[in-house]
């Protein structure tokens, strides 16, 4: 059973900040999260490469050169690169879908509790990369995805040929580079052998940094 952070949620509902929500509110966040668990099949796929060039606006890593100055300060000092992509399944689609033609508010929280769920797995397979990063000495940085930043969203294309993404973790691209299932994650790793302190992942590089409802800081 995932661990989904009912602060995640509230944070995608757009209630940054905010300690108290409305009993009505609340009873439905805690009825979508048991409906999401029950729907929820998590999958994941992670390979790990030697990261052989990093420059102030480019990285060399399996086969690619990734043009990106953002991704770039990110993997600074590092070493080797993890490629990871995770899903929770196409069970909360479902239940979204269902809710659009009955309930406007409930799928508008399914689709909150959704994407905690798909944070709280990636974050489950960023702490076991973590843990086997640390018993070989290096440490990782915090995970950026496509679209983060100056990182291309086409990017999308090297996941979903380099990790197999449809074969072994279900997950497929639409002509606009989105994912199906819709709650899943794309992200880079990056491995040092020297220990940093680090910021939540993504949102300090992303480009709507201090301008997004649903951003960290």
């Amino acid at each position: 059973m995932l661990n989904i952070d009912i602060r995640e949620v509230l944070r995608y509902l757009g209630y940054r900040g905010i300690r108290e929500t409305d009993p009505g509110l609340a009873a439905l966040i805690e009825s979508c999260m048991a409906d999401v668990q029950k729907a929820c099949s998590p999958r994941s796929v992670c390979r790990s490469f030697p990261l052989e060039k990093v420059t102030d606006n480019e990285c060399v890593f399996a086969g690619l050169q990734v043009k990106s100055r953002n991704l770039a300060k990110n993997l600074r000092s590092c070493t080797e690169v993890v490629m990871m992509a995770v899903t929770i399944g196409s069970g909360t689609d479902q239940l979204i879908r269902r809710a659009e033609l009955t309930n406007v508010l409930q799928a508008y929280v399914y689709q909150a509790v959704g994407a905690a769920a798909c944070e709280a797995l990636a974050e489950e397979v960023d702490q076991t990369i973590r843990q086997e990063a640390l018993s070989r000495g290096l440490y990782a940085r915090p995970r950026f995805s496509p679209g983060y930043g100056d990182l291309s969203l086409e990017m999308q294309l090297d996941f979903e040929r380099i990790l197999q993404m449809r074969k072994i973790a279900g997950i497929s691209l639409n002509e606009s580079l989105l994912m199906t299932p819709t709650k899943s994650v794309t992200a880079i790793i990056g491995l040092s052998p020297e220990p940093r302190e680090c910021h939540k992942a993504g949102c300090e590089e992303c480009t709507l940094a201090g301008n997004c409802p649903y951003s960290r800081v």
